[in-house]
């Protein structure tokens, strides 16, 4: 029994290729740059990947944003404030070195005057952004909640309306990715395409504003080093996109394969399908455990480069 169990685990592994051949595969697509055009097996591709589907997708998301303008408009105003704080606390530092440490033209006594003033004040700067930080967090969750479900319940009532032969295509473990994993990355765009680049521009025009007020060279070697850094982020963004694109079919292939094996259990033990069900998980997994350290290494070269780049700067 156990000598027929592994012979058949290792027939299946072979039919579907090892998860070390699945990556090879992945691999050369990525490297000649096809991962964009592979065929899902559950959504229309060639459609998704129209620029016109693409932005009247965008249009259909930000439509669906506009119940909850009021709670975003407060949760970027909040974003703002708490950064244009954070931008101040190192003016505070600068006051404190150059206007009462190294300034000689004043006496002990008033230097420890000032110290003890400012001091206070940065303090209370500092508990204020950080209390402001924590009511835009509880706010960024509330509505990052509160989009979940409405969007979970929207996306329930499409594929409820789906015609069953694309049902059929998705399968069970499909349909439970779409509603949980598809659903929380979606709520994440609030935060990833509006308010971090929001936020970016406005913390690089603050730093460079700052700069030119106190030194014009700094501003300029700051100015030089931004198109640069952009064109990178871009660029590197491109390229790791689609690789979690791709983790993303694959836990759904295996998530629909591993829902359909127990809900049809009888069948699987019936035909002594354990051994094959087993080397399919396994062999889907460790392809998609190859893919994210792939994509991790990459995202390590960006974040060692950006570090690099400062330090540079600095």
């Amino acid at each position: 029994m156990t000598h027929s169990a592994t012979s058949d685990a290792d027939s299946a592994r072979q039919r579907a290729g090892s998860s070390r051949q699945r990556y090879r595969a992945f691999v050369d697509d990525y490297k000649q740059h096809r991962l964009n055009s592979l065929p899902d097996p559950e959504d229309d591709q060639a459609a998704d990947a129209d620029p016109k589907a693409r932005r009247h997708h965008i249009r259909e998301y930000v439509a669906w944003l506009k119940p909850y303008r009021g709670a975003i408009a407060m949760f970027i105003l909040l974003s703002l404030a708490v950064a244009g704080l954070q931008m101040v606390e190192p003016l505070f530092l600068r006051h404190i070195i150059d206007q009462i440490l190294l300034n000689t033209a004043i006496g002990s006594a008033e230097r420890i005057r000032r110290l003890n003033v400012t001091g206070a004040l940065f303090v209370a700067l500092v508990l204020f952004s950080n209390s402001l930080n924590a009511v835009k967090d509880y706010r960024q969750r509330l509505l990052n909640t509160r989009v979940m479900i409405a969007l979970r319940r929207t996306m329930l009532r499409h594929m409820l309306a789906l015609p069953l032969g694309k049902l059929s295509r998705m399968k069970t473990g499909g349909a439970l990715a779409r509603l949980t994993g598809d659903v929380d990355t979606t709520t994440g765009l609030l935060q990833t395409v509006l308010v971090a680049p929001l936020l970016s521009i406005l913390r690089v025009a603050g730093a460079i504003a700052i700069l030119f007020a106190l030194n014009w060279r700094l501003a300029l070697v700051a100015l030089a080093v931004i198109p640069g850094i952009t064109a990178a982020s871009f660029i590197f963004t491109k390229r790791i996109r689609p690789i979690y694109r791709s983790l993303r079919r694959d836990a759904e292939m295996v998530d629909g394969r591993i829902g359909e094996t127990f809900s049809g259990i009888r069948v699987v033990r019936a035909f002594r399908l354990e051994a094959r069900e087993i080397a399919e998980y396994l062999t889907g997994r460790n392809t998609m455990l190859r893919k994210e350290l792939f994509a991790g290494r990459r995202e390590l070269i960006i974040w060692t480069a950006w570090g690099l780049l400062m330090g540079s700067v600095n």
